[in-house]
């Protein structure tokens, strides 16, 4: 195992531990590890390997676009720029606008420099991995991976069964909430299950469609299989599969179960597409449907029902409310948005529903983006996302789809797109322990393919 494989996972394990990193002795630590571990891979010479020019371009591009944020302009100019942001600081900043000639465009800078400050450690993490992991180190990680998850399925277990008010059996919440695991919210934990579960099945497919390989045709030569020690490892990584699909839909998180059904669903589109052959399908897309029966059953399938029944749910959990605030908050301020991470702030003067709670975050990612970056953030962000796109869909014409690499990119592409699909109702990937595998499962899906590798051969079956 590398360096690089020990500091990611121990980075990751971390964030998950700590509570989700979500307090400033914890995301401290987690941000200067990131921009340390991204940096050392800097130093390297990786032979061949090169960075992202056009994924780089765009991180730096959103970085800058927050940084803008925080220059500080003419009191003219923010009235010329954003009107809505010298409304604000006229009622939030004391001495404004007599107290000096210029201000930031944030209308908290502290909190924007916080969010400028993880943008840009995790940015260089996210470089880094991808441009020197290479294919020994991803079959690390995602065996890493599965191993923390099916702790961490043990541990928020265990402590449902046995929930006393405190995490870990003596931590108290600073904010109480519907704890499960480490993580002060259910939801939160079970966004890091959405990501690191369909890692787990990748693993899992990967080792499928290598074992199976060296295997003779005929059902006794498959069943022999089972008896080898390359079949155990890949029982027990289908074993850590069943017991975090478990783990998450015992949270009861709506977003969390619909983000699970849909990993299964995408793994098993996968499957049924690019194994090679009809027995390999038949392994992995049966364990698939097995999970799914498995995690609901164990729940309890009146319960999963009763609770999509609740009052409530037809209006994404009371949550339309809050996301109409949000939007007429980001028609306010369209050019520069409040600053990034300051939600929070600007809910304090423009939330209109639920007035005995307040909202400090808009449990809808994209909205709240909209919102606090305007069109010069969200533009960016638009653009790393084409980037990404791309780099990821090149870098797949370089591998073979009969490769354990193939399988470990599927696998971080479908937690993408399942905790994408969560970040719709809730903010998981504001959590920064969150946000560091988030960040792992970027760097596997466009990790760079090192010169010298064969790209897959088209088969006569039509697997490519």
């Amino acid at each position: 195992m590398s360096w690089r494989v020990a500091a990611t996972l121990l980075l990751t394990a971390w964030g998950a531990w700590a509570f989700g990193a979500v307090y400033h002795w914890a995301f401290t630590p987690l941000f200067v590890g990131c921009a340390a571990v991204g940096g050392a891979t800097f130093l390297q010479r990786r032979g061949k390997r090169r960075t992202e020019i056009f994924l780089a371009a765009a991180l730096a591009l959103l970085v800058t676009a927050v940084g803008l944020q925080l220059v500080p302009v003419s009191v003219i100019s923010i009235r010329w720029i954003s009107p809505e942001t010298d409304v604000v600081l006229r009622r939030y900043v004391i001495g404004y606008p007599e107290s000096r000639d210029a201000y930031p465009l944030s209308i908290a800078p502290r909190a924007t420099r916080l969010g400028l400050t993880a943008a840009g450690a995790l940015g260089v993490l996210l470089l880094g991995l991808a441009r020197s992991l290479t294919r020994d180190d991803t079959l690390h990680i995602a065996r890493g991976v599965s191993i923390l998850g099916v702790v961490l399925a043990v541990a928020g277990i265990a402590q449902k069964a046995m929930w006393n008010g405190k995490i870990y059996g003596f931590w108290t919440p600073t904010q109480a909430g519907n704890s499960f695991g480490p993580f002060v919210n259910k939801n939160h934990f079970a966004g890091w299950m959405l990501m690191a579960l369909p890692l787990a099945v990748g693993y899992f497919c990967a080792r499928v469609a290598r074992g199976m390989r060296r295997v003779k045709p005929g059902w006794r030569n498959r069943f022999v299989w089972f008896s080898s020690a390359d079949a155990s490892e890949t029982i027990l990584v289908g074993f850590a599969v069943l017991l975090m699909a478990l783990a998450l839909t015992l949270t009861m998180s709506r977003s969390g179960m619909l983000g699970l059904l849909a990993a299964l669903v995408i793994s098993g589109w996968f499957v049924a597409r690019r194994q090679a052959t009809d027995s390999r399908r038949a392994i992995a897309a049966g364990y698939l449907i097995f999970v799914a029966l498995a995690a609901a059953g164990w729940a309890g399938f009146d319960r999963i029902a009763a609770r999509f029944a609740e009052s409530g749910a037809a209006e994404a959990g009371g949550r339309l409310g809050i996301w109409g605030d949000t939007w007429r908050l980001a028609r306010r301020f369209p050019i520069v948005g409040t600053g990034l991470n300051t939600y929070g702030v600007a809910t304090l003067f423009y939330q209109t529903v639920d007035l005995n709670e307040h909202y400090a975050e808009a449990h809808n990612d994209y909205l709240q983006l909209l919102a606090e970056g305007g069109a010069l953030v969200c533009i960016p962000a638009a653009l790393v996302i084409l980037a990404f796109a791309w780099t990821v869909q090149r870098q797949f014409r370089e591998v073979s789809v009969e490769s354990s690499d193939y399988w470990i990119r599927i696998g971080a592409v479908t937690g993408i797109l399942a905790i994408a699909l969560q970040e719709i109702s809730d903010f998981s990937l504001q959590m920064p322990g969150n946000a560091v595998l988030f960040v792992v499962l970027l760097a596997l899906a466009a990790r760079h393919v090192a010169a010298g590798v064969k790209p897959r051969a088209t088969s006569a079956q039509g697997q490519v």
